[in-house]
């Protein structure tokens, strides 16, 4: 009977701390203007508003000039033709994938960096068999995406992807026009951006975080 007795005792005194424990989290987790409600809390001076603000805004910029610095001068792209008679790159003429990536830039990862090398003329894309078809200029649609997290907000570049690839090659298929933004989880899976990003793939990996989230 002493050890039910004591058992229970030791059960309630588990619950209490739980419940405490519970009541501290659903505080904590309520906004400044619910917990006003029940505590004499001072809302925060518009000063302090202003200064919030300022760093937000602030942050913003950083986030967009960075995004500038790393986006692909994509005026080179349309300016020339398929007969303009230059010649080819000499990457052309390589046989093995080795080979080529020893020409081929590297980005902090050792990862191949084909922006930098379109923006280098180390590779030059073919836009169509027509030897008389016109090089299509490159998508200048580059945006960051928002996160509630600052460090995991992502730029995605138009002008570095469609400067390689058509707009069908992702639209609709792979990726819809109108959508949440792809989750990482998504990613690993093979989905969304990890069907040319994932493990193994040409294109750089998802380790390579600073490639889209310029804030790591």
């Amino acid at each position: 009977m002493q050890l039910r007795a004591d058992t229970l005792k030791q059960t309630a005194r588990a619950a209490k701390v739980a419940l405490v424990f519970l009541c501290l989290l659903v505080f904590v987790s309520c906004s400044v203007k619910t917990r006003q409600l029940f505590f004499d809390i001072q809302p925060p001076s518009a000063e302090e508003i202003a200064e919030k603000n300022r760093q937000e805004n602030a942050r913003r910029e950083a986030v967009l000039a960075e995004a500038e610095k790393q986006e692909t001068d994509s005026r080179s792209f349309g300016s020339f033709q398929a007969n303009d008679n230059q010649p080819r790159p000499a990457i052309e003429s390589v046989t093995s994938w080795e080979q080529a990536l020893e020409q081929l830039p590297k980005d902090y990862k050792k990862n191949p960096d084909w922006a930098a090398a379109m923006e280098q003329g180390i590779v030059r894309p073919r836009f169509g068999a027509d030897a008389t078809t016109q090089f299509v200029p490159a998508f200048k649609y580059d945006f960051i995406i928002p996160h509630e997290k600052p460090k995991n907000e992502a730029y995605f570049p138009h002008s570095t992807h469609t400067a390689l690839l058509s707009c069908q090659n992702c639209h609709m298929k792979i990726y819809p026009y109108k959508r949440n933004p792809a989750t990482m989880k998504e990613m690993r899976a093979g989905a969304s951006c990890g069907v040319c990003h994932g493990k193994n793939n040409v294109a750089f990996s998802l380790t390579a975080c600073k490639r889209c989230h310029l804030k790591r």
